[in-house]
Order: structure tokens, then sequence, then C-alpha cells
């Protein structure tokens, strides 16, 4: 039953939503075997400029295609058949938001958790809007910022 109201759903989305949730998914699936397989310089050049950010001003014209990557990331974290940390949406959010020509900073973060271990954290910024990551964000430093 689950499987059917899960198929429903699908098919009750947007077109629109639809094809950006596919390209999402597609995307996830590059960068999480771009990191697994190939040097991370290779990933480098999709971060952008070290240590600089992007505008914080409203925009209200890229406002609606920001949300609706912001969507679809939810859903690709939902349903992907691969685990998606905050690094690989990051990063994948950060693919999309490329190719519509919407700059972005991505954020990597630490912080220390109660054992002394160094746990680290990656999140998304467009603009004025947090695209992924934002909430568990909380309490973690930025070490650096790609724009």
């Amino acid at each position: 039953m689950k499987i059917l109201r899960k198929i429903n759903t699908y098919i009750d989305l947007p077109l629109e939503t639809k094809l950006l949730f596919a390209e999402a998914l597609f995307a996830s699936a590059w960068v999480k075997l771009t990191l697994k397989f190939f040097p991370f310089a290779r990933v480098m050049s999709w971060l952008g400029a070290v240590n600089h950010e992007s505008a914080t001003d409203i925009d209200t014209a890229t406002l609606l295609t920001r949300q609706r990557i912001k969507r679809a990331l939810v859903l690709c974290n939902r349903y992907a058949l691969w685990p998606t940390e905050c690094y690989t949406l990051s990063l994948t959010g950060k693919l999309l938001l490329k190719r519509r020509n919407i700059n972005s900073t991505l954020y990597i973060g630490f912080t220390k958790d109660e054992s002394g271990k160094y746990k680290g954290h990656a999140w998304l910024r467009a603009n004025e809007t947090y695209i992924s990551g934002w909430g568990e964000a909380v309490g973690f430093t930025v070490h650096s910022m790609f724009s």
C-alpha cells in the first residue's frame, strides 16, 4: 500500500516538479559516484571561488526557481536509493543552480561533539534562500565557503 501511495503522490506532482526531481536524482547519483571514484580535485572545480560569498540580496526573479530546486532536493533526499548526506545534497543543489545561472554559496562547517570528535556539515544558500542543510547547521562554525 505504501508504494501505491508514493506512486500516486508522484503522479499528482506538477510536470515541472517531476522533471526537476528527476534531474536532482540524476545529479545526486553523479555527485555520489564522482565523490566515490574520482579525485577530489574534480569536485573542487564545481565548488567555485574559495572563501567568497555570493550576494545575499532578495531576488524575486529567481525565487520560484530556487524554491522548486529546494523542493526537488527534499524529494531527492527522501526517495533516492542511495544515502544523500548534506554534502551530496549541497553539491547537487549547487549544480542545479549553476545550470540555471543562479549564484550560490556552499558552506562547510565543523563542530566538536561531546566525545571530542569533529563533525562536519555542508549547507547551501542562493541569495536569501537556504537551499539545503540550514536547519542542521546550528552550532557549526564555518570553516570555508565556495561561491
